[in-house]
């Protein structure tokens, strides 16, 4: 965005200071509000620590230049200057300018429904984590600073302390740290303060835009981003630690405005504020029975949506701005909706009961019939049920409410189920079947077959000594067994460790077949019980790599959606959802079309973005689990209906394929890639996509894929890496959407390594290769800060209780270094200068075991590792959950012997000479330790049989 009217803001609240920076980028300044308790700073406002803050904001701040303003909140000035700012109401209706407010007139928040309203003229006020913290931080202030005065109005001034926003700070964070603005409410002006910052629809909190991320911390982000990371200690009494936290602050509001600038963010916020224009009824109350909106300060909803609501928010209420929509009785499987199958011509069919037809069509064995039985019966468990807890569907059907159906109650031990070919026999491709979505991938069968015919020779083994020892007591006198290809067994191989001669011999001889080792329960199994499901076994997992046709479901649930009618909204009169569908159709078109300017080309891709984001947030809408959720457009038994419909329509195709002879090496609900040949692909395809009414648009691609989740596509000649998913998405840069634990130069190394190993992904990780295409990241990256983000690690301490773990260093001679609570670090060359070796300080959680045993031996229970506890203490994490002790651990991926630099400023922002010295003293031989441990435990197959018994 070339120009937008913004303030950032950041508050910080310690014993003895508060302080609320404000960044404002387009007037290049920066306003400090503080409250400071020591009477030497709030004499006259001392000149000398103005200075000493200004150079240090300076110094600390590469990225700003501007001019710095002082407000003292002892001040009414001062107050009153940041209530003008902020805007400060209490009125029930804000939006509304006649509304009366018990603070004064000239403190009304501009709202973005006023007449006339430009926000060139009324900035946005942008925090981040700001609607839970900062807001309420503010309402509280403003609601204390401002007392009623004679005339009834809040016009008397009442200087705060920063011990009291301290003491209230404190609260929050040890009452109400999930939703802060609840303690509000114990004062209704309070409460009213905060509601109306946010219907003025000027304020946005940054870290919402973000939905993905939005619990992630500003300066891991920033530090992921390559901003830089800085954290304030403990603030002292003091003109310099005062100036530092001011420094502090203020870094985190200009790289606020950093993070805002990011091409995601900006997106996000372009998208929804244009939604916010397209439907009026978003913001504003119906027009009596209309269902329009009508449009006008007095008439803005209560519960408006803004720049920042949630997807799902602009979802609900753009398919249903006003009244709800009624859920289906029960989940069914009958497709498409009576109305559509009416205005068609088409018959309605039972997709579930389609479904088994077609399996036995294909196959009449009925040991195959029993395996695809596992996936009917499942999903039959669902059919008639009602899965809608909400009270709106009790008032829908009254006494013809079905009882609320929990998914606990649906048994789900085992829906997997190989594709099988045309002989009976299964594919190396499998599926599983759920609730939410059809996942699936291929194992490894080579790996399998050796596995189980180890335990199969096993099992032989064991018949062959029981009949050469039918006492095993002569067996365990004997103490080895010759078997007959000349091996050379221990009796313990087949007996039990229970089996002492004494026990044997009390034994009577009848009972003496206790002591025989059972095999029967270690055969191998593809699939194996994890947890409550079963899942495959991770051994088994396996890294497909071959030229396939993807068929990508074009708007697969929005057109499952549109053929079950599923939003169709009476009093609209139209499924606005469809329109929505249509309309993005058409700027998919126009996106590309050249008879548009690059400008209005733009545009239409933003509007299409706006599409996608109401076209894709709709089905969690409507289907929430709880049922004090509101939506409007609660459908859970519809919804249910169309996942499963939808699952079973992919399956039929990937087993359709898989019966002309395809390998289906991936599965996704809304997508197939598909190893057959292409025309014979395109031939089946047509035929199912027919019968669905979804088109299918199959394109040739390269494909590396481990499961659905991580994956690589390259071009069918294998010059260009399309895309990259999981594991391997930041292999272009660092993303703030993305979690990542680990230099994104490894994305980048590995992606490159398992496209040129393509076709040998069981050897051993090729490190000439490796250090071959590490060596490649200059001329890939040759902007130096793009190449230190891909080489940065950014690691952050887990500041909770029961998971503390705090990050701390070692220098050369062994001197504790403690660390802030994110760092971004690289690793150097053995003995390089400023490196220090990096350790974990975490709360280890003892086990039962571990407790009893030190208290039999008179142990002290707890033992504190005093490096570590000093570490935690430092963090302020001294006092621990009960049941941990501090310990020392290394950190993930790292070695503590390795040499490791520490850089917490700005790498985008660094001297040239900074930057290079930098890169030229990385360590690229432990770089590639890491490339080659990313691809020998998540990537390569393996292929030799080790011990499963």
């Amino acid at each position: 965005m070339s120009r937008l009217n913004s303030y950032f803001y950041d508050i910080e609240s310690l014993t003895n200071a508060f302080t609320l920076s404000c960044y404002r980028p387009d007037d290049q300044r920066v306003d400090i509000y503080y409250l400071v308790d020591d009477p030497a700073l709030n004499d006259k406002d001392s000149l000398d620590f103005k200075k000493s803050a200004a150079r240090r904001i300076r110094e600390k701040n590469q990225n700003f230049k501007g001019e710095i303003y002082y407000y003292n909140l002892c001040s009414s000035a001062a107050s009153a200057r940041l209530a003008q700012t902020f805007g400060v109401s209490d009125a029930q209706y804000v939006n509304d300018p006649q509304a009366p407010s018990s603070f004064p007139g000239q403190f009304r928040p501009v709202c973005d429904t006023d007449a006339g309203y430009q926000e060139e003229e009324a900035p946005y006020l942008m925090g981040y984590n700001s609607s839970n913290y900062d807001l309420t931080m503010l309402a509280y202030y403003f609601t204390r600073a401002w007392q009623p005065g004679e005339s009834g109005k809040r016009d008397r001034f009442s200087a705060v302390t920063a011990r009291e926003m301290r003491d209230f700070n404190d609260e929050l964070f040890s009452r109400y740290i999930g939703n802060m603005r609840l303690r509000l409410w114990q004062d209704k002006t309070m409460g009213l303060v905060a509601k109306n910052f946010q219907m003025s629809g000027r304020h946005i909190d940054v870290a919402q835009l973000n939905e993905r991320q939005r619990r992630v911390g500003l300066k891991r982000l920033l530090g992921m981003l390559g901003w830089q990371i800085l954290e304030s200690d403990k603030l002292k009494p003091g003109p310099e630690e005062l100036a530092d936290l001011i420094a502090y602050n203020v870094s985190d509001v200009v790289n606020l405005k950093e993070l805002f600038c990011h091409p995601y963010y900006q997106g996000q916020f372009i998208l929804k504020k244009g939604l916010l224009g397209q439907y009026p009824d978003l913001i504003y109350q119906e027009d009596g029975d209309s269902y329009q909106a009508k449009i006008g300060p007095a008439f803005v909803r209560k519960d408006r949506l803004t720049i920042d609501s949630s997807s799902a928010n602009f979802a609900r209420r753009t398919i249903c701005p006003y009244g709800r929509l009624k859920d289906d009785r029960a989940v069914s499987f009958l497709y498409p909706a009576a109305s559509v199958a009416e205005k068609t011509g088409e018959k309605q069919r039972d997709i579930l009961e389609e479904s088994r037809d077609f399996f036995y069509k294909l196959f009449e064995d009925e040991n195959l019939r029993k395996k695809f039985d596992r996936v009917y019966d499942y999903y039959k468990q669902f059919a008639g049920k009602n899965f809608n807890p909400s009270k709106e569907y009790r008032e829908d059907y009254g006494d013809q409410a079905l009882p609320v159906s929990d998914l606990s109650d649906v048994e789900n031990e085992d829906t997997n189920l190989f594709y099988y070919q045309k002989d009976g026999q299964p594919s190396t491709c499998y599926i599983t079947f759920s609730v939410g979505g059809l996942h699936g991938s291929e194992y490894n069968r080579d790996l399998y077959l050796k596995d189980h015919a180890l335990w199969e020779k096993k099992q032989a083994d064991l018949a062959y000594v029981q009949k050469l020892y039918p006492d095993p007591l002569d067996l365990r006198k004997a103490r080895e067994v010759t078997l007959p290809d000349g091996r050379v067994e221990k009796y313990q191989t087949f007996l039990t460790t229970k089996a002492t001669i004494k026990l044997m011999e009390q034994t009577d001889p009848a009972d003496r077949g206790q002591f025989w080792r059972d095999f029967s329960q270690d055969e191998p199994t593809v699939f194996k019980k994890q947890g409550s499901r079963v899942r495959l076994d991770d051994r088994y997992a396996f890294t497909s790599s071959d030229l396939t046709n993807h068929e990508d479901f074009t708007s697969y649930y929005p057109n499952m959606l549109r053929r079950l009618n599923a939003f169709y909204n009476d009093r609209l009169g139209e499924d606005r959802y469809t329109a929505i569908f249509e309309r993005k159709q058409e700027l998919d078109k126009k996106r590309t079309d050249p008879q548009y300017s690059d400008e209005e080309r733009r545009m239409f891709n933003i509007e299409r973005e706006g599409t996608k984001l109401i076209l894709n947030s709709a089905t969690g809408a409507a289907d929430p689990r709880e049922g004090q959720v509101p939506s409007s457009i609660r459908m859970n038994n519809r919804i249910r209906s169309m996942r499963i419909i939808g699952q079973l329509f992919t399956y039929m195709i990937g087993q359709a394929q898989t019966y002309a002879g395809a390998r289906i090496v991936s599965t996704n609900t809304d997508g197939l890639y598909s190893v057959l040949d292409a025309d014979l692909n395109r031939k089946i395809l047509a035929k199912e996509a027919a019968e669905i009414g979804v088109e299918i648009v199959p394109e040739e691609l390269y494909l590396v894929s481990k499961d659905s989740n991580n994956r690589l596509e390259a071009s069918p000649d294998l010059t260009k890496i399309l895309s990259a998913s999981g594991s391997l998405a930041c292999r272009k840069d660092t993303s703030p959407t993305k979690s990542l634990a680990h230099p994104a130069i490894i994305d980048w190394a590995l992606s490159r390594y398992l496209l040129e190993k393509r076709t040998d992904l069981a050897a051993p990780f090729d490190r000439d290769l490796g250090r071959q295409i590490l060596a490649e990241a200059e001329e890939a990256f040759p902007d130096p800060a793009h190449r230190l983000r891909m080489f940065q690690n950014v690691l952050s301490a887990n500041h909770s209780k029961e998971r503390a773990n705090c990050i701390f260093g070692r220098g050369d001679a062994g001197q504790l270094l403690i660390l802030q609570r994110y760092n971004r670090v690289f690793i150097y060359q053995d003995g390089l200068p400023k490196t220090v070796h990096l350790y974990s300080a975490a709360a280890k959680k003892l086990t039962p075991a571990m407790l009893n045993k030190r208290k039999k031996s008179g142990e002290a229970v707890i033992q504190h590792d005093q490096e570590a506890l000093s570490v935690l203490k430092a963090n302020g994490l001294g006092n621990l959950a009960k049941g941990r002790e501090a310990t020392v651990q290394k950190i993930p991926n790292l070695s503590p012997d390795w040499f490791m630099h520490v850089e917490n400023r700005a790498v985008n922002l660094l001297q040239a000479e900074e930057q290079e010295a930098i890169l030229h003293s990385l360590d690229y031989d432990k770089y590639l330790d890491l490339v080659a441990s990313a691809y020998e435990k998540n990537w390569r197959n393996l292929t030799t049989s080790g011990p499963v018994l």
